[in-house]
């Protein structure tokens, strides 16, 4: 008698509703970020320059400031809506906790613009930087813990192994761009030895992943219930 009390339980918290709101921010913020990079090539290095420069671009002789902004900003509308669905699906607090970090460090990088290549530090662009570090870190820390062996059923278990995967990939990215960028800051632009670019690029793209493969147990499930 409880396990068919847990599975009618699980049919009434899970929505497809924030799974599909999560991939449509998702959708929209790599659209973005395709346009940026496509339109944008001549300006800002994917080699060398971080996806925040591109808020000093130019498209037409408007900034491309807000564009870049509303790449973060859908990104965070999506990880919220993924979000919503963990608390739906009542996930463990420390998840949730994790990728409100990860919302909140978006917003601030959508709001807040980092320093100009070459320019004095300043508060609003260490701010930045720091946000995108913390964030950067939370999400797979969140990842990692979603999928730890739960009694109840868990519509992560079936993808434990590929999301466990694409975090230790972000972690490793993570930590190669955070070594460059304190490269950098001690022996400068000059010397910059590392291609913080094309890494933070490839943390981005793992991270897309991480998104996409944490959105779609909601999605399956809720089909699941359908069914039922």
């Amino acid at each position: 008698m409880p396990k068919p009390a847990l599975a009618t339980t699980a049919r009434a918290v899970v929505s497809p509703v924030p799974g599909r709101l999560a991939v449509a921010g998702i959708a929209v913020a790599v659209a973005i970020a395709t346009d940026l990079h496509l339109r944008l090539s001549a300006q800002v290095s994917p080699v060398w320059q971080t996806l925040s420069e591109y808020v000093y671009g130019h498209l037409g002789g408007r900034s491309a400031a807000p564009l870049f902004s509303a790449m973060c900003l859908a990104l965070a509308l999506g990880s919220l809506a993924l979000l919503v669905g963990l608390v739906k699906a009542r996930r463990s607090p420390a998840v949730v906790a994790l990728l409100g970090v990860w919302c909140a460090g978006l917003t601030i990088c959508a709001t807040v613009p980092v320093d100009p290549d070459g320019q004095a530090r300043s508060f609003d662009g260490q701010l930045h930087n720091v946000a995108a570090i913390i964030a950067f870190l939370a999400l797979p820390a969140a990842a990692w813990l979603l999928t730890r062996p739960a009694r109840e059923t868990c519509p992560w278990e079936p993808r434990r192994t590929t999301i466990r995967r694409l975090a230790v990939a972000s972690f490793a990215s993570v930590l190669i761009v955070l070594g460059g960028f304190v490269f950098t800051l001690i022996t400068g632009p000059a010397k910059q030895e590392v291609t913080l670019g094309l890494f933070e690029r490839l943390l981005f793209t793992v991270d897309l992943a991480l998104l996409v493969t944490m959105v779609r147990p909601l999605l399956v499930a809720s089909r699941r219930q359908s069914a039922g």
